[in-house]
């Protein structure tokens, strides 16, 4: 089983992601095509809000209108320093790492607290206040659910150990990317790509410019995580635009 967003392996009995909470793919062919999948949709997420969002400005013909659009964008996804958020939150590995290791911290207090506790209720020490069958019932599904969060344990840690080594690997990859792309585009650049420049707003201007940032990373470096993409853009708009 595998995860198409964290890209983690897990084993048979387990179907939702310790780390993200996301459904499980039957294999790491079948997680690619899903990841592929979701790739395609957050493209075409970000061609459709462009859309709704031109529709929205051509709305501002009057005072009236315009004070509808500016109730619209107050509920819409929120803006930061005039730039478009992220359609997507990137995790990096360090905070995946971090959260594995709290995740597996939790399965091994739980699994361990069932398995004592099902075991004195097995030797007698602790009486239950039922008996036959019940009894026998209840203490068997504590004990396997002991062993079932132990098993659930040892699996996080393992991801935990594997995720550790791609921490620093990815921090390098992040700034070499993030300085590629300084290095070969700048504010001016990029502004001369939008044909109608002067025409547009300060937010359209905003929004074009990050959208050209991401077709940027897409195509020079063939990114296939569009979250990492987000986040890549986020930071290369800061540098360029807020610095």
């Amino acid at each position: 089983m595998y995860c198409p967003k964290c890209d983690m392996e897990f084993i048979d009995g387990i179907t939702v992601c310790t780390d993200c909470g996301g459904p499980l793919a039957e294999s790491k062919e079948a997680a690619e095509a899903v990841r592929k999948k979701e790739q395609e949709e957050a493209r075409l997420k970000r061609e459709q809000e462009m859309a709704l969002y031109k529709q929205q400005m051509e709305a501002e013909s009057s005072d009236e209108a315009e004070g509808l659009a500016q109730e619209e964008k107050a509920s819409a996804a929120p803006v930061s320093s005039g730039r478009p958020q992220p359609a997507r939150v990137y995790v990096d590995k360090a905070e995946k790492y971090d959260d594995l290791k709290s995740s597996a911290s939790a399965f091994l207090i739980v699994g361990g607290v069932l398995v004592v506790f099902s075991l004195l209720c097995w030797t007698g020490i602790v009486r239950l206040p039922m008996q036959g069958v019940s009894k026998l019932i209840f203490q068997s599904a504590l004990l396997l659910m002991g062993c079932f969060s132990l098993g659930v344990f040892l699996n996080t840690s393992k991801s935990a150990r594997r995720l550790a080594p791609e921490i620093d690997a990815e921090k390098h990859q992040t700034e070499e990317l993030i300085q590629w792309f300084l290095d070969t585009y700048t504010g001016d650049s990029i502004d001369r790509e939008i044909s109608d420049f002067e025409e547009l707003s300060e937010e359209e201007k905003s929004l074009k410019r990050f959208q050209i940032i991401q077709d940027y990373l897409i195509t020079g470096k063939d990114l296939p995580d569009p979250s990492y993409v987000d986040a890549l853009s986020e930071e290369i708009y800061a540098r360029l635009y807020e610095s």
